[in-house]
C-alpha cells in the first residue's frame, strides 16, 4: 500500500484600506478573476468573534495575518448543533449574536486588506456539519451518531444545508449595510470541506450534489467564486489517475468529475502527505507532495479546460526542518506555476493560529514558531520554539506572490 503513495504522475501585500473606508467592490466572478494568492486557514474565527471577550485575540490575529503577508482567510461560516457559539443550535434556527459576530469579523477583515473563504459546512462531525443536518432529517438525538456520507443519501438533510446557504449568501452585514453578495471581504464560497461518499462507486450522488449546490449559491451571489474543499481524489472519469491516489481509493469522490461543474470557479485540493504515506521520510514525503499537486494541475489544464487550480490546504506535522522542507517544495511549486501562467494559482497553509490557541492537530503554525505555555499545555505539548523557519518561508512566499499580483 505505501508503494502507491509514490506511483502519482510525474512583491509587497496590498495596502489595505483605512479603518472604516469601503475596499474595492469584488469584479463578475469567473474563473479568470481568480488572482494569484497566498492564504492561512484559521477555522475558529467565527466562534471568537461572536464572543465579545475573545475579540482582541481575533483582532491579533488578523494583525498578525496581514503583516505575515497572507490575503485569504479560509474560516468555518458554520457552527450547527449544540456547542458553544452555535451559528445554527436547530435546523433553521439562527443565532442573532453569532450572525454578528460574523458580521463584524468581515468588516474587520476587509479594513485589514484581507479576503475571507467561507466554507459553507463539513463532512466530518466538528462544527456540526453533515452529521448534524443528517441527525436533523431523521430526527435523531444531538448525542447519536451519524456519518457525513450519509448526507448525500438524504434529500431532507441536503435542503435544510441549501436553507442555510440561502440564509447566508442572501444575508446583509448588520454593522455596514453591505450585502454579503456585494462584500468585496467575501473572497469566495466554499460548498463544503473535504466531502466524501463512500458506498457510491460511480461517485454520481456527490457531483450531483456539488452542481446543485453550486448552481444555488450563484443564484443568490452571481459576483463571488464557487469552490468545493474537496481533498482531491481521482474517480471513475480519470481511471488513468487513479494509481495517483494515495492507496489508490477514491472515498468515493471524482476530482475532475466534481470540478467539471460549470458552476465551479476553481477547484481546490488538500495534501496531507505525512498522513497519506505514513512512516514515509520527509524527502519522500515532500517528493510524493510536489506529484500529487503536479497531477491535479495536469487535470485542471488538460481536462478541465485550463480551471483554476488552489491548494486550499497544505500541511505537515510536526514543527521543524521537515515542515519547512515541505513549505519550500510548495513555495516552489507555486512560483513556478504563477511565472508561468500555470492553472495553480494559490496555496493556503493548514493551519495558522494565536498564540493562545492550541495546536490540536499538531499542524498549527505560529508567527513567534510556538503556541504560548497555557496553550502547550492543554494538548500537552512543550512550548519549543522550533518553527522558525517555517515561518520565515511563508513570509517569503507571501512576499513573492502578493509581488506578482499587485503587478
Amino acid at each position: 500500500m505505501m508503494g502507491n503513495c509514490f506511483g502519482a504522475p510525474d512583491g509587497p501585500a496590498a495596502a489595505a484600506a483605512p479603518d472604516g473606508a469601503p475596499a474595492a467592490a469584488p469584479s463578475p466572478a469567473g474563473a479568470s478573476t481568480l488572482k494569484p494568492f497566498v492564504g492561512c486557514n484559521c477555522y475558529y474565527l467565527l466562534t471568537r468573534a461572536a464572543d465579545p471577550g475573545c475579540r482582541h485575540m481575533v483582532l491579533q490575529t488578523l494583525d498578525t495575518i496581514q503583516a505575515l503577508g497572507f490575503t485569504v482567510v479560509r474560516i468555518w461560516a458554520f457552527n450547527d448543533g449544540p456547542g458553544w457559539m452555535s451559528l445554527q443550535p436547530q435546523a433553521g434556527q439562527y443565532s442573532d449574536q453569532v450572525l454578528a459576530g460574523l458580521d463584524w469579523l468581515l468588516m474587520k477583515a476587509g479594513r485589514r486588506g484581507l479576503q475571507l473563504m467561507m466554507t459553507l459546512t463539513n463532512f466530518w462531525a466538528e462544527f456540526g456539519g453533515m452529521p448534524q443536518y443528517v441527525k436533523w432529517s431523521q430526527g435523531l438525538p444531538d448525542d447519536a451518531t451519524a456519518e457525513g456520507k450519509d448526507f448525500f443519501f438524504d434529500a431532507k438533510a441536503q435542503q435544510l444545508y441549501l436553507d442555510f446557504v440561502t440564509m447566508l449568501v442572501s444575508r446583509t452585514n448588520s454593522i455596514s449595510g453591505v450585502a454579503y453578495r456585494d462584500d468585496p471581504a467575501i473572497h469566495s464560497w466554499d460548498l463544503a470541506n473535504e466531502p466524501r461518499c463512500e458506498g457510491d462507486e460511480s461517485c454520481s450522488r456527490i457531483a450531483a450534489f456539488i452542481d446543485a449546490a453550486a448552481a444555488h449559491v450563484k443564484s443568490l451571489d452571481s459576483r463571488h467564486l464557487v469552490t468545493v474543499g474537496l481533498e482531491g481524489f481521482f474517480g471513475p472519469s480519470s481511471p488513468e489517475l487513479l494509481a495517483a491516489n494515495p492507496y489508490n481509493v477514491t472515498h468515493g469522490t471524482d476530482f475532475v468529475r466534481e470540478c467539471a461543474s460549470p458552476h465551479v470557479d476553481f477547484a481546490s485540493i488538500h495534501m496531507y502527505a505525512d498522513q497519506w504515506c505514513p512512516g514515509a521520510g520527509d524527502e519522500q514525503c515532500n517528493s510524493w507532495s510536489v506529484a500529487w499537486v503536479q497531477a491535479h494541475a495536469a487535470a485542471c489544464q488538460q481536462q478541465l479546460g485550463g480551471k483554476p487550480l488552489v491548494l486550499q490546504e497544505f500541511g505537515k506535522k510536526p514543527g521543524g526542518p521537515g515542515r519547512a522542507a515541505l513549505f519550500s517544495a510548495m513555495d516552489q511549486l507555486l512560483q513556478q506555476s504563477v511565472a508561468s501562467g500555470g492553472v495553480l494559482k494559490a496555496a493556503l497553509l493548514w493551519m495558522f493560529a494565536h498564540e493562545s490557541y492550541p495546536d490540536y492537530d499538531g499542524y498549527t503554525v505560529y508567527a513567534s514558531g510556538a503556541p504560548d505555555a497555557a496553550a502547550a499545555a492543554q494538548c500537552q505539548q512543550q512550548a519549543v520554539a522550533d518553527d522558525a523557519q517555517s515561518v520565515q518561508v511563508l513570509r517569503g512566499m507571501c512576499a513573492a506572490i502578493n509581488g506578482v499580483a499587485a503587478s
